[in-house]
């Protein structure tokens, strides 16, 4: 465990354990136990901490020491139970962190994040706190606190941990302060070939999000060169390709490549690379890319309206409506369902089933409606010639 103090709260502990000892209750058990714990023999001093506490069951620092080596032990429940009993005897700021730190391994966050709180109030320079805190809410999804955590803790701390720059970097970036995520990304140094993949990626981030397409297609291709089946890396390159160049060949390429590489973090882009073979008119491929995307995420009408376009471009009629009305469902604005949706109707010559898409269609988008409605009576006259020259060749 990374939990540490500035040397003026260590011997300001010191001297409050020190005068907090009134003379022979400090017993040898408890002796015994501090040595075994720095001689990192945990089960050991555990079991000393507990006959000094059975002895005194109020001596707040073994009850603190059987916590931190609980803790050590991966035993949080046992830690809190003695934390607890340490915090009510004496206030101080190590006992709120450690028993914040037990409460975060026990995954019970809201309890942690107060005992971190605490502990910081107690003692405002207790920079470990605030790292801890910013970690929770970074993993709650609270980007902006946990920036304002990681900040804190970079402020008071002459030699942080460079992989909480990374983090500050992603929170920025999620904030939309590039600026100050490329600064955090520059500090953050990072020692295995994975990580220095995983820094460039996020400053291909950066630069997408900022337009500099040169620069972020540069920062991704370092970033392969170091782990060429780096999936975020993989789909940040398409992602210049497709939403900032509109050179859909080469982002094809590579959602492609992330789909083989990294398919569990990659499905988004079946969609995407559905919709290019769309655009390339290649129909089947397009269908098994959206299919996957569709069983990925059910609740998406952009996929089933690509796929419902897909089948209405290959005469396939009946099945186009079915994924149609399945956009409608989840959308009941789909304007490209009702409109091919009408088309396919009229081809089908189910007239009543074409105007009904036309009236659904209609307030939606009025100059769209009209095309579907001239479409319905183009059919209609088709369709009514058709059976005119039937009747007219049957009675010859």
């Amino acid at each position: 465990m990374l939990k540490t103090l500035p040397l003026s709260i260590v011997g300001l502990l010191l001297i409050c354990k020190l005068s907090a000892q009134p003379a022979g209750t400090v017993t040898n058990s408890y002796k015994e136990g501090v040595t075994l714990r720095n001689a990192q023999k945990y089960p050991q001093a555990l079991i000393a901490f507990k006959e000094a506490i059975e002895k005194d069951p109020n001596n707040a620092d073994a009850l603190y020491d059987a916590g931190w080596v609980s803790n050590e032990l991966k035993e949080y429940d046992n830690a809190v139970t003695f934390l607890q009993k340490a915090k009510q005897i004496k206030s101080s700021p190590t006992i709120f962190f450690e028993l914040a730190f037990a409460y975060d391994n026990a995954g019970r966050k809201d309890e942690a994040k107060e005992n971190y709180k605490k502990s910081l109030e107690l003692y405002p320079k207790y920079y470990d706190a605030d790292k801890c805190l910013a970690e929770i809410f970074y993993d709650e999804g609270n980007y902006e606190t946990a920036l304002n955590y990681y900040k804190k803790y970079f402020e008071g701390n002459k030699s942080p941990d460079p992989h909480y720059y990374y983090k500050a970097a992603w929170c920025s970036n999620y904030l939309k302060d590039y600026a100050d995520a490329l600064l955090y990304l520059e500090k953050y140094q990072p020692e295995s070939q994975k990580d220095f993949a995983k820094k460039y990626t996020e400053i291909g981030n950066t630069y997408l999000m900022l337009g500099y397409n040169d620069d972020a297609i540069t920062a991704y291709q370092t970033s392969l060169d170091g782990n060429p089946n780096n999936g975020a890396a993989l789909r940040g390159m398409a992602d210049v390709y497709y939403n900032n160049l509109q050179d859909y060949s080469k982002a094809l390429q590579y959602y492609n490549l992330a789909l083989q590489n990294d398919e569990e973090n990659s499905r988004n882009c079946y969609y995407k690379a559905g919709w290019i073979y769309v655009e390339q008119k290649k129909y089947d491929e397009a269908i098994t890319a959206l299919q996957k995307a569709a069983d990925y995420d059910p609740k998406d009408p952009n996929t089933r309206e690509q796929l419902g376009y897909s089948y209405y471009m290959q005469n396939k009629y009946d099945t186009a409506i079915s994924w149609f009305n399945q956009a409608i469902e989840l959308n009941a604005q789909s304007k490209v369902s009702y409109y091919y949706k009408g088309f396919c109707y009229a081809t089908l010559n189910q007239k009543e089933n074409a105007m009904e898409a036309y009236s659904k269609l209609k307030p939606l988008n009025k100059d769209a409606a009209e095309d579907l409605l001239k479409e319905i009576k183009e059919k209609e006259k088709y369709f009514k010639n058709l059976a005119k020259a039937s009747k007219k060749q049957e009675k010859q």
